[in-house]
């Protein structure tokens, strides 16, 4: 069984530099379990900056120390991708009562990732660590409407990191 960990960049903002013990935590588990958490490359984006003013972001820094990478890009393409991208921001548009073409493509990219995966056979199982419930839910609930809903778990970030850093998980 292929098991895929799929990171959102509010993940990475909650657990902050590498001095932080939030990261530091995120960063056991990783590394404890052989996991490499996986961005689409809208979150990458999110979380750099293209200035040489300001230092390395903390997901460089996961990324060099192995427990992090930047997916190759989404293959829209795949009706199966573009189907899920599109379902997710009308479902975040619904649960927050705002325009679809308002909704961040990068929330949507988790889930589109995740598809791509599994309709190509390189992943049986996703986990989708997010701190945007509706990201999360939306992501859960339109993949499970292309018949993968026992394959994908939404894992809610700040309840994540919190269980790692008191010891719950």
């Amino acid at each position: 069984m292929s098991t895929l960990h799929i990171a959102d960049t509010g993940l990475f903002v909650a657990m902050g530099q590498p001095s932080n013990s939030r990261y530091q935590a995120v960063r056991r588990f990783a590394r404890r379990n052989d996991i490499t958490f996986v961005l689409p490359e809208r979150v990458y984006e999110e979380l750099t900056v293209d200035d040489p003013d300001v230092e390395a972001p903390p997901v460089d820094a996961a990324i060099d120390e192995g427990w992090a990478t930047v997916a190759a890009p989404l293959e829209f393409s795949e009706p199966v991708v573009s189907r899920v991208m599109d379902g997710v921001q009308r479902y975040i548009a619904n649960a927050d009562d705002r325009p679809a073409d308002k909704v961040g493509r990068a929330d949507a990219a988790l889930a589109a990732l995740a598809a791509q995966h599994l309709s190509a056979g390189t992943a049986t199982e996703v986990y989708i660590y997010t701190t945007d419930i509706a990201a999360g839910e939306g992501a859960e609930t339109v993949l499970a409407s292309e018949g993968y809903g026992d394959s994908v778990t939404f894992v809610n970030g700040f309840r994540f990191i919190e269980d790692l850093v008191t010891g719950g998980s």
